[in-house]
């Protein structure tokens, strides 16, 4: 319990103090500029999907057998990272022209190089940071994740602030020592990037801090000598699949605002990317349940009664994700302007949409756990790119039928249509393989639950009232309470 509070929290504070700036970042940076800001990520975290090569998954697969070393695993497992990322590295850099010409940045080429970096660190500490949670240092994957968030932040406080007129109007002489030295980082940064690139800069400092932060670990874990081929090849056999679900996972998450800004305009797109970042809310819960869960899963996996643990668990998990869904849905008309600046509140329609498509995907990542444990992970390879014909569809939809201002609510419906099929395929496929998970009256009882709760948020954020919002919430509470209590005292009176 204690272990998955302090995972919790060097988890969630990062994407805490990242919401924080999101008031701050739709204030300063025009949607445009925004829409740059989130296309960057979005391209980027399909190039982390591949070349990350589902090694992660794959390394905690292996601990769990118990019929491997340990220190060869994550040694091998470390080599062959390194091994991928720096051909990336390589690769990227000697074709930086061609793909900024390709992806329509040619003005922004330090873009690129700057996330060329991010990526390359980025992906070589996934392994490290593993190992420290499979070690249960929770304490000091917290601390790290602490550090590495607020160097981003006080960088991103430090460019910005520096960047106002305050500075150009700011006479000091060159002899002023102290003037020079605060703004000489500023004016070496502002002389090859924008506004911007100044949140990408950031997060390169950050990245490359979190690789020195690790790097003791690799110093000490890592050796040639514990590299092992046949292992590798199995790892990589093993994590090929799960590196294809990744990407199809990555494609799902940003095809729709990649696409907007390219087919629509990046106004639009700046507006409707700052809204999917608030939908994006329930990753905050989501995160936080598989860091300190997922562990528990595979330990349990041998055990006799491990279908009875995945079983109450996952509907711990949906239960608690739809009072959250509601509280945060609910309430989304009280507190979204402190969330992001006037100007990108047209998309405010697709937050409760992309959330229960969020929650869908939280709960076909508890339910995959079978297929990770079965050592089957093609099956959650071809569910995810199912899932991406979905996508596509709705895009497809989107921009050859529809096409106008207002029509980014179909890649909305896309989000929650893909996750929500991506649950049916997954459970009625993994019903005849695993899953305790399916007794009639338990799926009926979810069913409900999660049309009660969309039915819910639909009516609230229609009334528009803080009254019967609160009202509906609040009885929405009891019910849920009271219902839970009963279920509670028939299982254990019985």
């Amino acid at each position: 319990m204690i272990q998955t509070i302090i995972y919790s929290i060097g988890s969630i504070f990062p994407k805490i103090i990242n919401y924080a700036f999101l008031k701050f970042f739709t204030q300063s940076l025009k949607r445009e500029e925004f829409s740059l800001y989130t296309d960057m990520y979005a391209l980027s975290f399909l190039v982390i999907a591949f070349i990350s090569f589902g090694l992660e998954n794959t390394y905690f697969r292996f601990l769990s057998k118990k019929t491997y070393d340990k220190e060869v695993i994550f040694s091998t497992g470390v080599i062959v990272q390194l091994f991928i990322t720096s051909f990336f590295l390589i690769i990227s850099v000697n074709s930086i022209k061609y793909l900024v010409s390709i992806a329509g940045y040619k003005n922004h080429p330090e873009y690129f190089f700057m996330f060329f970096l991010i990526i390359f660190f980025d992906t070589i500490c996934i392994l490290p940071m593993a190992w420290l949670r499979i070690n249960e240092m929770a304490l000091k994957y917290t601390i790290i994740n602490m550090i590495n968030i607020l160097i981003q932040s006080i960088f991103i406080i430090y460019l910005f602030s520096s960047s106002t007129k305050n500075y150009y109007d700011y006479s000091y002489s060159k002899t002023d020592f102290n003037s020079k030295s605060y703004f000489s980082i500023f004016e070496l940064v502002n002389s090859f990037t924008d506004k911007t690139g100044y949140i990408f800069f950031s997060n390169m400092i950050s990245s490359l801090t979190n690789f020195f932060l690790v790097f003791p670990i690799l110093l000490r874990e890592v050796s040639i000598k514990k590299f092992n081929k046949i292992i590798a090849k199995k790892m990589l056999n093993y994590g090929i699949p799960i590196m294809l679900g990744t990407i199809a996972f990555s494609l799902n998450e940003n095809l729709d605002k990649i696409l907007i800004k390219r087919w629509l305009s990046d106004e639009i797109n700046g507006a409707y990317s700052a809204c999917y970042k608030i939908a994006s809310f329930m990753s905050l819960y989501i995160r936080a349940f598989r860091l300190g869960i997922e562990p528990f899963f595979f330990k349990k996996s041998e055990d006799s009664n491990a279908k009875y643990y995945y079983e109450e668990i996952t509907y711990m998990f949906i239960i608690l994700g739809l009072i959250f869904y509601v509280l945060i849905c609910g309430n989304i008309s009280m507190f979204i302007g402190f969330l992001i600046d006037k100007k990108y509140h047209l998309a405010i329609p697709i937050i409760p949409i992309v959330m229960m498509g969020n929650l869908f995907l939280g709960i076909y990542i508890n339910l995959s756990i079978f297929y990770k444990i079965i050592d089957k992970p093609i099956i959650g390879t071809y569910i995810s790119l199912f899932g991406v014909l979905i996508t596509i569809l709705f895009n497809g939809v989107f921009f050859l039928i529809i096409s106008n201002h207002n029509s980014f609510m179909i890649p909305a419906w896309g989000t929650f249509t893909s996750y929500g099929s991506m649950v049916l395929v997954l459970y009625f496929w993994g019903k005849k393989k695993f899953l305790k998970f399916c007794n009639c009256k338990k799926t009926w009882k979810i069913i409900i639950h999660l049309f009660f709760a969309f039915f819910l948020v639909i009516v609230i954020t229609n009334e528009n009232k803080i009254e019967i919002s609160l009202f509906l919430q609040f009885l929405y509470l009891i019910i849920i309470f009271v219902l839970e209590i009963l279920e509670f005292k028939k299982k254990y009176t019985h």
